[in-house]
């Protein structure tokens, strides 16, 4: 596991198999609070809709060429956004190189303060470079429902059993995962406990203590066990 507190733009990375990130986006702010009887949890409880819940200040086309220049020649990239960047997201994969193989959908049964309708789906653009190849489940469905988790208090925490389902599609065990914006380290979660090899970037020191530490016991846990979930 090979964990870096900086910008991600500050890191070089080389020949990952996979890439799996909630990146960064900006959110549309403003707008009256829901329904007070509206699914919410964590974090959410106490959010009014009127800012940006993590550090934005990179654009789409930024991160695209980063997580491209970064994977191996033949490797897949699993990107989480919502509707209102789905666009932009998709533009700037292809102008960075990649393909646009599906949008996968994460149902979490909670959903962010909104006017038109509550919103308890984001998408993860699933993204090849260099020569298709099948993922190791092709009877995966694109949708997943799966709990909102609140293990950190992170405000964009994803369920790291999510994020294996990606990354044991497209990879062996012994195979490296790349996380640019790892947050609170659900991604190095899975990956360790797939036998996978890690590399995680966060930018913001709170974070990047709660990631290590749970990485750590995930990986630990694995060792312990000696075979892959």
């Amino acid at each position: 596991m090979t964990l870096f507190h900086a910008d991600a733009r500050d890191i070089v990375v080389r020949d990952a198999a996979c890439a799996v990130s909630d990146v960064p986006y900006r959110l549309t702010m403003g707008g009256k609070s829901p329904h007070p009887d509206a699914p919410r949890g964590g974090w959410l409880k106490d959010y009014n809709n009127k800012g940006q819940p993590v550090t934005c200040d990179i654009s789409w086309d930024e991160i695209m060429d980063l997580l491209f220049r970064s994977l191996a020649a033949r490797s897949h990239a699993y990107v989480f956004t919502n509707d209102k960047n789905l666009r932009e997201a998709m533009n700037a994969a292809d102008r960075a190189g990649f393909r646009l193989h599906n949008v996968l959908l994460w149902n979490k049964r909670s959903a962010m303060p909104n006017r038109w309708y509550m919103k308890p789906v984001e998408f993860v653009l699933f993204l090849g470079k260099g020569k298709a190849f099948t993922i190791n489940q092709p009877g995966s469905m694109s949708l997943v429902e799966m709990p909102w988790p609140d293990e950190t208090n992170h405000p964009t925490e994803k369920p790291w059993p999510l994020l294996q389902r990606y990354i044991r599609n497209s990879t062996d065990e012994g195979a490296s995962v790349f996380d640019p914006f790892m947050g609170s380290g659900s991604t190095g979660v899975a990956a360790a406990k797939l036998g996978r090899e890690f590399i995680g970037v966060e930018i913001e020191r709170e974070w990047f203590d709660v990631a290590e530490k749970r990485i750590a016991k995930a990986d630990n846990e694995f060792q312990k066990l000696g075979v892959a979930s």
